[in-house]
């Protein structure tokens, strides 16, 4: 709760509505020019506030009134006592005790030693009104012309039939055994040894749950099955039949995770200690929790790291590289190898027409002409260039 609070609308400058609210206090200005205040719970009187366009209270709960509209709230002892009226709706309150409360062409409710007895009619404006009965937990009864749910120690043993649907659903006892069946609608759960629920083309069920759970769904273009092991472990396939491409994503928690991209990407490390997919946890925490990355993207170059970098391997169709963190380096590509120990302390390199040598990181490598094995070496002052990037 803020000490101090203020808000008005500058989106809409012809009306000039203000609220402020400092810790207990409330004050401020409709956009007609009207004043209000108070400070809660002692006395105030506000409005266009808290969902209402009036309302006023003294020492709450004492005593307070509201109004919407042409209807009026007046409670005392809040939430015990309270009387509407006006404006299609009318009623009464004694909490727990009883209540009753009716809206013009809308619904009729009635209670008596809440919650256990409620007796209500509602959707009176249409042609198919319903009608509820309850006494919580032992009986339940919403009922209509088209529609039935009945329910014994709800929400354990419960009955469902629905004529437009059609459908019919029972529950004995919920959530354990449960059976169903309608239009492209069906539900047969035996609570954790077997279930499925098939709903107008989504399929998911389970086998000895959690062991095996499965979900699939989709049209004749696009199709998604997704196979969930003890919960964290899956293996989620995502099909396009119309372009022939496929993802797949296969995790083992806690042990690997693989997936390979609809382009031809590929990602997978080891071990996988985060058991969902979201993309700000495997940028940013991937990395430290896995002992043995790789990557490979849709040209098939790929890069693969063992002991955060310790180890680290690039390759595409013209160059690879080795390293192993600042102990040695190898270097391939097309006309050109490289071997290094210690970042200079040894260096062999071979290009199409000459090689070079290099000890004890001196800046002037022997080189010679690699064709021509009698010609004598001659030290230079050339740098060894490595390329990291394959």
């Amino acid at each position: 709760m803020p000490l101090y609070s203020t808000r008005r609308d500058l989106t809409k400058p012809e009306m000039e509505k203000k609220e402020r609210t400092f810790f207990l206090a409330i004050w401020g200005e409709t956009d007609q020019g009207e004043k209000y205040g108070g400070v809660f719970p002692f006395y105030g009187h506000l409005k266009k506030r808290f969902g209402k366009d009036e309302m006023s209270f003294v020492l709450w709960p004492l005593y307070s009134r509201s109004r919407e509209g042409e209807n009026q709230t007046t409670t005392l002892l809040w939430p015990i006592f309270s009387l509407t009226s006006g404006g299609g709706k009318e009623g009464w309150k004694v909490w727990p005790l009883a209540g009753h409360e009716t809206k013009e062409n809308d619904y009729d409710k009635t209670f008596y030693l809440w919650p256990i007895f409620h007796f209500e009619k509602r959707y009176l404006y249409t042609d198919d009104p319903t009608t509820i009965r309850m006494v919580i937990p032992f009986y339940v009864s919403m009922t209509s012309s088209r529609r039935e749910h009945k329910g014994v120690l709800w929400p354990f043993f419960t009955y469902t039939h629905d004529e437009d649907d059609p459908y019919t659903q029972w529950d004995v006892p919920w959530p354990f055994v449960q059976w169903a069946k309608g239009k492209d609608k069906s539900i047969l759960r035996v609570f954790p040894f077997y279930g499925r629920k098939y709903w107008e083309g989504r399929d998911q069920g389970y086998i000895l749950w959690p062991i095996y759970s499965y979900t699939r769904y989709g049209d004749n273009d696009h199709r998604k099955e997704d196979n969930r092991y003890l919960i964290f472990s899956k293996d989620e396939t995502d099909e396009w039949k119309n372009r022939d491409q496929k993802e797949r994503r296969l995790r083992v928690w806690p042990l690997f995770y693989y997936r390979a991209e609809k382009e031809g990407s590929v990602y997978a490390y080891w071990p996988c200690l985060i058991p969902f997919d979201y993309d700000g946890f495997e940028r940013n925490w991937v990395p430290l929790l896995s002992l043995y990355e790789y990557r490979r993207n849709p040209q098939g170059a790929s890069e693969s790291k063992f002991l955060w970098g310790f180890y680290t391997r690039r390759q595409s169709s013209r160059r690879e590289l080795y390293e192993l963190s600042f102990l040695m380096t190898y270097y391939k590509a097309e006309e050109v190898s490289y071997f290094g120990l210690l970042k200079g302390l040894f260096e062999y390199r071979t290009g199409k027409e000459q090689c070079a040598l290099r000890f004890l990181y001196s800046p002037w490598p022997i080189q010679w002409d690699c064709a021509d094995e009698g010609k004598e070496a001659v030290a230079e002052p050339v740098k060894i260039m490595v390329h990291n990037d394959p």
